[in-house]
C-alpha cells in the first residue's frame, strides 16, 4: 500500500508540475484567475441565492437543489481538510508559480472550489442536460485552474470533483 501511495504522490506532483510550470503564458494568466472566480464562495453563493429568488419555474427549482448540494460538498470539503491537513503546494514545494494575491492559510486537499463548480454543474446538467457539456467544461476549467495557480494538486481537484459530484446526485436522490 505504501509504494502505491508513493507512486500516486510522485504522479500528482509531477502532473501539478508539468501544469504549473509548462503551461505558464500571458493568456492563461488572464484566464485561470476567471476560472476560480466561476469556483469561488461569493460567485457560487450569490447565483445560487440570485436563481432560487429571482428564478421561474425549474430554475428556482434547480437552484434550491444547487444551494443544498453546494453546502454539502463545503461542509464535506471543511471537513475532510481539518481530518487530512494536506499542505498547499506552495507552502511544500519551493519552485512554484503561485498566482494571485490571496493566500490560503487552509489545507489543500480537497479543493472546495473544484466541488463547488462541480455540485453546481452536475446539479443544473440533471436538471437541464441540454447543458451539460458546457457545465462540464466550466467545472473542469475551475479545477484546473486551481492547479495552474498554486492552489491545488491534481488529487486535490479530483476529490473535490468527487465531492461535488456525489453532493449533486445525492440531493437528487434524495
Amino acid at each position: 500500500m505504501q509504494s502505491i501511495m508513493r507512486i500516486v504522490g510522485t504522479g500528482d506532483i509531477n502532473i501539478f508540475l508539468y501544469l504549473n510550470h509548462n503551461m505558464q503564458c500571458r493568456p492563461l494568466d488572464k484566464l485561470m484567475p476567471l476560472g476560480t472566480f466561476l469556483g469561488g464562495s461569493t460567485f457560487t453563493v450569490i447565483i445560487s441565492l440570485f436563481l432560487m429568488l429571482f428564478g421561474k419555474g425549474e430554475v428556482r427549482f434547480a437552484a434550491a437543489y444547487g444551494s443544498i448540494a453546494l453546502a454539502a460538498s463545503f461542509v464535506t470539503g471543511f471537513f475532510l481538510k481539518k481530518l487530512l491537513g494536506r499542505p498547499r503546494p506552495y507552502m511544500a514545494i519551493p519552485s512554484i508559480h503561485k498566482k494571485g494575491d490571496k493566500i490560503w492559510t487552509d489545507f489543500s486537499f480537497p479543493s472546495g472550489h473544484t466541488a463547488a463548480g462541480f455540485s453546481l454543474a452536475i446539479n443544473y446538467a440533471m436538471f437541464f442536460p441540454q447543458n451539460a457539456v458546457p457545465l462540464a467544461i466550466a467545472a473542469v476549467f475551475v479545477g484546473v485552474s486551481r492547479i495552474y495557480l498554486g492552489h491545488h494538486y491534481p488529487t486535490d481537484t479530483l476529490a473535490g470533483a468527487i465531492i461535488g459530484t456525489l453532493a449533486a446526485v445525492t440531493v437528487h436522490m434524495l
